[in-house]
């Protein structure tokens, strides 16, 4: 039979394994709590992060507000880009009716004198040909009074010599 002395001996390893699993876990928990106790040591003296998160949200809010503002520039900044085309355009625009003005003043002025060069050119001529006229006129007049003369006196000759046969 057993005595409780066998009995001992044959626990012993049973009791032994059991011992050094218990000592294991106590030596696995004691570890455990320890590093528990680091880690929320370390979260303890930790800030609150409500504040920081806040203020994250707030500078989320302004960097959004930001980037709206910079949208609107750069559409400003088209549109004023634009109109300095246009203007340019508009000035550009100016300074060729300014030139096509000042070309049209002195082509009136070019035409005026032109005008008046022809006129004086044209009334030479006229005054050319009056004159010609005039002496061709003048030369047709003294041949026609020359051949009034002549035919008054072939008129007078003919009285004359009527009277003659008459008498």
């Amino acid at each position: 039979k057993h005595t409780p002395e066998d009995e001992r001996r044959r626990a012993a390893p049973l009791l032994k394994s059991f011992q050094s699993e218990v000592d294991s876990l106590s030596r696995r928990a004691k570890a455990s709590e320890t590093a528990f106790l680091g880690i929320y040591k370390h979260f303890a003296d930790a800030p609150d992060p409500v504040p920081a998160l806040e203020q994250s949200s707030q500078l989320q809010r302004r960097l959004l507000s930001l980037q709206d503002v910079e949208i609107e520039n750069q559409k400003l900044r088209q549109t004023i880009g634009q109109h300095n085309k246009e203007f340019a355009q508009i000035r550009n625009q100016d300074v060729t009716v300014n030139r096509l003005r000042e070309k049209l003043r002195e082509y009136e002025e070019h035409m005026q004198d032109t005008t008046d060069a022809k006129a004086r050119e044209k009334e030479k001529q006229l005054q050319v040909q009056f004159a010609e006229k005039e002496r061709e006129m003048s030369e047709q007049n003294v041949e026609l009074v020359t051949r009034l003369a002549r035919a008054e006196q072939q008129i007078s000759s003919l009285e004359a010599s009527l009277k003659a046969s008459r008498a």
